[in-house]
C-alpha cells in the first residue's frame, strides 16, 4: 500500500484549559480548521506504540539522543479497516515521518507478534519495520487515546494541533476495542499544543499564538503514556 513521507519542524507546549479556550477562540478566526476537525470538538486518535525488549525507544528519548525513532500504529475510528503504520524519526526539532497503510487483519497479526505479515506488502517502510522488530524483539507497549483540535495554514505547510484528554493503557493492546480501559495521562489539567511547520514559523502566527507566554517542553506522548508504569527511576521525566 502507499507510502507517505512528511518532514517538518515541531514545537510542543503544555497549556492550561483556560489558555486552550482562549487559543482556540483566536485560531478559529484566523486559520482554517482541519477538514476532520470542528473547533472544541476535534477528532479521535488512537496510537499503539511498539518498543524493543529493552525499551530502546523509551531510553533514547529519556537520554536525550539527538536522533531517535518511534514505531506506532494509528487509527481514527475503531471500525476502521485500514491502519497507518509509522516510523517517526526525530533529529533535534526536525520530524520526518515514514508512513505505510496496512489492513485491520494485518495489524492484528503484527500485534500478536506475526511480523512476517509485513513482508507481503513489498513496501520499503514496512520492510524496515519488519527488520527492526525481528532483530530487537519489538512488542506493543502502550495505547494512547486522545482528541485533537487541528488548524492549518497554507504558508510553510503549517499545522497547529491541540491534543486533549490523553489516556493510556499498557496492558490491553486491542487497537480496535470500543471498551478500552484507559487512565488519564496528564493529571495537571493541561492540554498539549503542537506547532508543525516547514522552514520557518510565520511571524504573524507567532504573534497570534503568543508563544513567548508558554513554556516549551520536550514532550513525548509515548513517554507520558508509560509514566505511571515505570521500570526505573530515570523514566520520571
Amino acid at each position: 500500500m502507499s507510502n507517505l513521507e512528511v518532514s517538518r519542524n515541531e514545537l510542543k507546549y503544555f497549556i492550561s484549559n483556560t489558555e486552550y479556550n482562549v487559543l482556540v477562540g483566536k485560531l478559529e478566526h484566523v486559520l482554517t480548521p482541519d477538514s476532520h476537525s470542528e473547533p472544541r470538538k476535534g477528532y479521535f486518535i488512537r496510537s499503539l506504540y511498539f518498543d524493543s525488549h529493552d525499551d530502546e525507544c523509551l531510553y533514547a528519548k529519556q537520554a536525550g539522543f539527538m536522533f531517535r525513532q518511534k514505531f506506532r500504529m494509528r487509527i481514527y475510528d475503531t471500525s476502521s479497516e485500514l491502519v497507518k503504520f509509522e516510523i517517526k524519526n526525530k533529529h533535534n526539532n526536525q520530524i520526518f515521518k515514514e508512513t505505510a497503510t496496512i489492513s485491520r487483519e494485518s495489524a492484528n497479526r503484527v500485534i500478536d507478534g506475526e511480523y512476517g505479515e509485513l513482508l507481503k506488502y513489498d513496501n520499503p517502510v514496512l520492510s524496515r519495520i519488519y527488520k527492526r522488530f525481528s532483530e530487537k524483539a519489538y512488542k506493543p507497549k502502550v495505547i494512547i487515546d486522545y482528541t485533537r483540535d487541528a488548524f492549518v495554514y497554507d504558508f510553510f505547510n503549517t499545522r497547529i494541533t491541540i491534543d486533549k484528554d490523553l489516556k493510556s493503557n499498557t496492558t490491553d493492546f486491542d487497537l480496535f476495542s470500543d471498551n478500552l480501559h484507559a487512565i488519564p495521562v496528564i493529571l495537571e489539567g493541561k492540554q498539549l499544543l503542537e506547532i508543525k511547520y516547514e522552514h520557518v514559523l510565520p511571524e504573524y502566527l507567532w504573534r497570534v499564538l503568543q508563544l513567548d507566554s508558554f513554556e516549551r517542553y520536550a514532550i513525548s506522548k509515548y513517554v507520558l503514556g508509560r509514566r505511571f508504569f515505570k521500570l526505573s527511576k530515570w523514566e520520571d521525566s
